[in-house]
Order: C-alpha cells, then structure tokens, then sequence
C-alpha cells in the first residue's frame, strides 16, 4: 500500500449534501422574499443545520497509511501507529482498541443497521481478516464498518508480520479549537435569534 486508502460513510456524505443544498436554497429565497430581518433571525439556525450536517458526516473520515490509521470524527482527530493497536472490533462501528486498553471509535464507519445486519450471509464474513473465529455482520467487508477493518487489520498483520516495533503509547488525539468554536458560536447565535423578541 503507497497510497493512503481514505474511508467516508457513503450515504451520509451524499445526504449531508442534500441537506446543505436546501440549507444554501432556503436562505436564497428568505432573502429574496422576506426582510432583512427575518434573513438575520432564520439565518443562524439554517447555517447550523448545514454546518452540522458538514461536521456530522462530510468531515468524519478513515486514513490508512503505510505507519499508522488516522481517525478523524467531528471534533477530534486520533492518530493511532500500527505498533500501538491492540485489537479492531466493528460491534457498532469500526473501533480500534490501543495498548492502553483505550477505545477509539471511527463516525465513519458504522456497523451495519438492525436490516442489514439480518441478510448478512454467514460466507460474507466467513474469511474476513483478524484473529479468533468469532465474526460479526459489521465485519462483511461491504458494509462501512468491515470495509475499513479489513484494510486496517491487514495493515496491522503485515506490520507485525514485518517485525515492525511496538509503540504503546504512541496514539495522538487533536481536537480542533476552530470547530469547537464555529459550533459553540452557531448553538449560541442560534438560541439567541429564536429567544429574542421579533416583530
């Protein structure tokens, strides 16, 4: 593997578009049709809808690379070397425990729902990589969740394979100081143009 192989929940992405097309649509016609300050007391909560739906499931993604698996969820992002996984489970989604025992779980790469998880056949998850016999329908590798712990688990089997050392402690963890803020700003911005009086 030379390149990073890059994961993002297929669905989500494609309906958080949608939504933040009707978002961007929606303020158009306000101010096309309203006043100003119907435009300045919907605004907010439209742009929180979009920014959340961005945040929710555009930014959420899986990044495998030849030395480590790169976590990025809404407001953080993990950064966790091969020599620093312990275990790769897809209960609910793809998470991968540490050295530490600490329990990173991947917004993109959710298990399969209660529907699809029914008409998982037993020979989908049958051969899927990782140790033990256990298999579980989050680890077919078409759905989200096993698409992405195949490769991460193949990755971790050919590092340790490869005599690759172990690195227990090694996992970063960086949550961003700008979405904290542009959420914090939006959910504030937002109680306040529907508490305050209009007339």
């Amino acid at each position: 593997m030379t390149q990073p192989v890059v994961f993002r929940p297929r669905g989500g992405v494609i309906l958080a578009w949608i939504a933040i097309a009707v978002c961007v649509a929606s303020l158009a016609v306000i101010a096309l049709t309203d006043d100003p300050l119907s435009l300045v007391r919907w605004a907010w909560p439209i742009l929180l809808v979009a920014w959340g739906a961005w945040l929710l499931y555009v930014r959420p993604r899986v990044e495998v690379t030849e030395a480590f698996v790169e976590i990025g969820n809404p407001l953080a992002t993990h950064r966790i070397p091969w020599g620093d996984v312990d275990s790769v489970d897809t209960r609910y989604a793809l998470t991968i425990e540490t050295a530490a025992g600490r329990r990173i779980r991947a917004w993109a790469a959710p298990a399969p729902g209660a529907r699809a998880a029914l008409s998982t056949r037993r020979e989908e998850v049958a051969h899927t990589p990782g140790e033990g016999e256990s298999r579980r329908p989050g680890d077919s590798e078409s759905s989200e969740s096993g698409g992405a712990a195949a490769v991460v688990r193949r990755s971790v089997e050919r590092y340790r394979r490869e005599g690759g050392p172990a690195l227990p402690g090694g996992t970063t963890t960086t949550w961003s100081a700008a979405f904290l803020a542009t959420t914090s700003f939006l959910l504030a911005a937002t109680v306040l143009s529907i508490a305050l009086p209009h007339g």
